[in-house]
This record gives C-alpha cells, structure tokens and sequence, in this order.
C-alpha cells in the first residue's frame, strides 16, 4: 500500500510540475533566438559625437517638462538639476536619455556622470515653462457600423497590422500585412496596397502592388510625413525603414535598429512630438509582464530606448511569452494622450503552442483593445487589471485599429482588421467605423 501511495505521489508531483516545464520550455524557445541591445540602433563609437550634436531637447505639456539627450549608459549615468531662489539643486538622476518633470519649470541642467568616477561633465543647459492650459479628458466611442474598406485579392489573402495616410496625390493608402496564406505569420515578408480617392471609399480601396519584399518578416507598417519625406517602418526584432518623396515608390531600405532593449520588440509606431523629436512605440515585454516600449529620436534614423510608457504588473489578466500587448498606437486629441494597445495572447504556455495550429481559444478576445489615457505622452501608468489601472479609459471591439482623421469631412475613424481563421469582426479585410469623442463627466 505504501509503494502504491508512493508512486501516486511521485505521478502527482509530476503532473504538477509539467505545466511549470511547459511554461519554462516554451518561454525559452521563443526568446532563444533573440537579441537585444541597448547600442542596437546607435554605434558605442557614435555616441559621444551624437551627444554632442543633440545636446538637450525639450518638450513640454500642461504641467509637464520632459528632457532628452542621446545617453551611453553603460559609460555614464545621468544628473538632473532645476535652479530655484536657492540656485542650483538635484532632482533626479536617469539611467537613458529621458528625465519627465511635473511643476512650474524653469531652468534646468543634465550632468554626464561618467561610471568611472571622473569629474561630471556638463551635457547641456536648458530653460523652458510648461502650459497650465485645462486638458479636459475624452472618451473615444464607436459611433456606426463596420464597414467594409479594403481586401488584397492579387497579392494577399488577408491584412492584419496596417497603416493609412494620404499620399502626396492626395489619394488614400493602407499599407498592411499579408500573404498569400489563411493567416500564417511565418509567411508574412511584404506588403499589400490599397488606394482610393475618398476615405472612406463607398467602394473600397483597390489594390496596387506589394512593397517591401526582402525575404524577411515584415510586420506592422506605419508611415509618417516629415520634412518632404514620407518614412514608413517596420518590425519584428529589428526597425526596418524606407523613404518616399511622393509615399508611393519607396527607396533607401535600410535596418536602422539591429537589436532593441527589450525582447519581442514589433508593432512599432511612430509620433512627432516637438520639431524634430519623435517617439517610438513597440510591443515590449519584461522578465514576465508584458509593456509599451518608447525609443527616441532627433533624426527619424538613430533610436535610442528611453522608458517603458505603459508596464503591467501583478492583476494584469495576459502575460504571453511572446508579449500581450499589442498594436499601440497614440493619439494627441485636445492636449491629451491617447493609447490604445490590442491586448492579445493569453498568458501561460497553451496558447503559444495553440497558435501554432492556427486555434484561438476565446475568439472574441481577438478584439479586446484597450484605451488608455495621459496628459503627456511619455507615461500612461501601470495596467494592474480592468479594475485597478486609473488610466485605463474605455475598451473597444477592434483588432489592431489604426485611428484616422480626415481632415475633409472633420471625421475621425477607426479601422480593424486581423488573420481570417482568429478574427470575429471582419474575414480577412480591414473595415472601418466611424469614432467619436465623448467628453468624461
């Protein structure tokens, strides 16, 4: 009886660990073949002279100063002073090339603190007063149906992650992922098109050819206008990039960051915060909970992380090995911040494994996009479940949703689109509904 008992006790134990095994195999699968780095965009030789160049930039909102510089932490760490009626005092210390601070501004001081105990070295001087403007907080809503905008026929089958914006024609595109499978991401390594003269088109968008085929993945499209040039990029695990004068051909590939900060870096988008400043938002993810990354530049080619913009932490419902949150993309409406993030993947090694096999367990949640909400566009807080995040606004039915505004009619829009064997609101095609903004009471 006790060998019996025995054996029972031995089967048991290890039915309990082999979840734990699962978990801790699948985890280092997916994460084996990655690299990160923080140098990954940036040369170690090319820092000092980037440094010196950029010196230290300034943004600022209602209440809200944030400071950048290019930064070479594994050299130096970083000393912030503000000046008062008692001169000069410290009021922080940064590890990259960010420092956010609240209050009636002033002028400040960012000190090089070299890790090898030699003198500080003074990185720049800068004065700058934040606005004190009322930033009233809105609540983006649905307000109409799905409909229907674009399908790849020849090229593609499908579009998952997309982007839209209007060319120098002023014709409408989306840019979007696709293959010429049922949704097979592994097969994803170009572009699909679509064009139409209105947004949104009664008809649809009709389909030109396909860009950015380099024999590689190429996930999550977003294309900006700056300067004359139209620059669109691209993920996973590394920033892909090319350029356009019209934002019809694209020229000038290039990989302009080889290894990011963190791991499962993808789904990058990108937003203009001050003359020349932008920011770089990716899917992201820690020892264990999933995060919105932010990567700086001053040029639209050298990045550089800089902070974590939205963290999850203990109550936050998916944690997936390969990240949970997904698709984010900020919006500036009325002096506030807007982030939204499709909040996809659960947590735990069955549905990496379940993917493989093309099954979604909880087809709805396909859909689940999260709003959050902020005053600046640095830090939108910490995701701790539907219950207990302050930020967290509303939530939307849509799957990786770009957010358009047309200038035309005044109407903003949101679009969803997805793989045809997961999604729910759409079969393969991306549609669109218009959005409203509903002022919090």
């Amino acid at each position: 009886m006790s060998r019996l008992l025995k054996r029972i006790g031995i089967i048991l134990g290890i039915l309990l660990l082999l979840p734990v095994i699962l978990e801790i195999g699948v985890r280092v699968y997916v994460e084996s073949p990655l690299q990160t780095d923080f140098y990954g965009s940036i040369s170690r030789d090319a820092v000092a002279g980037l440094q010196a160049q950029v010196g230290v930039q300034t943004v600022s909102g209602p209440g809200w100063v944030h400071l950048g510089w290019i930064a070479d932490p594994e050299k130096e760490t970083y000393r912030i002073e503000i000046k008062d009626t008692q001169g000069w005092r410290e009021i922080g210390q940064a590890r990259f090339g960010s420092f956010l601070h609240r209050g009636l501004g002033g002028s400040y001081r960012v000190w090089r603190v070299p890790k090898d105990r030699s003198q500080p070295v003074l990185l720049g001087e800068v004065t700058v007063r934040p606005t004190f403007e009322p930033s009233p907080i809105f609540i983006p809503r649905l307000s109409g149906v799905w409909q229907k905008l674009f399908l790849p026929e020849q090229f593609g089958s499908y579009i998952n992650d997309h982007t839209i914006y209007q060319d120098a024609q002023g014709n409408w595109r989306l840019i979007g992922i696709t293959s010429l499978t049922d949704g097979d991401f592994n097969q994803e390594k170009y572009f699909a098109v679509g064009v139409s003269r209105d947004f949104p088109s009664a008809e649809g968008m009709s389909e030109a050819p396909p860009i950015a085929d380099f024999g590689e993945l190429a996930w999550a499209p977003h294309v900006i206008y700056s300067e004359g040039l139209y620059h669109i990029f691209w993920s996973p695990h590394k920033l892909h990039q090319m350029t356009s004068s019209d934002g019809i051909l694209w020229e000038n590939h290039q990989i302009t960051l080889t290894a990011p900060y963190h791991k499962f870096f993808r789904d990058g988008m990108v937003l203009q915060v001050a003359p020349r400043q932008w920011l770089l938002y990716t899917t992201a993810r820690g020892w264990y909970f999933s995060q919105i990354d932010v990567y700086q530049s001053f040029d639209l080619t050298h990045w550089q992380y800089i902070r974590t913009a939205l963290r999850s932490s203990w109550g936050s419902e998916r944690n997936s090995p390969f990240a949970s949150m997904e698709s984010p993309f900020v919006v500036r409406y009325q002096n506030h911040y807007y982030l939204s993030l499709t909040y996809n993947n659960d947590s735990f090694f069955l549905h990496g494994i379940l993917l493989m096999f093309k099954i979604w367990l909880n087809r709805p949640s396909y859909n689940d996009t999260l709003v959050f909400h902020a005053d600046n566009p640095y830090d939108f807080g910490v995701y701790r479940g539907v219950r207990r995040s302050p930020t967290l606004l509303t939530r939307l039915e849509a799957h990786a949703p770009e957010w358009v505004y047309n200038p035309t009619n005044g109407q903003w829009y949101l679009t969803t689109a997805g793989w045809p064997w997961a999604a729910s609101l759409t079969s393969g095609e991306v549609a669109v509904a218009p959005l409203e903004w509903v002022k919090k009471p």
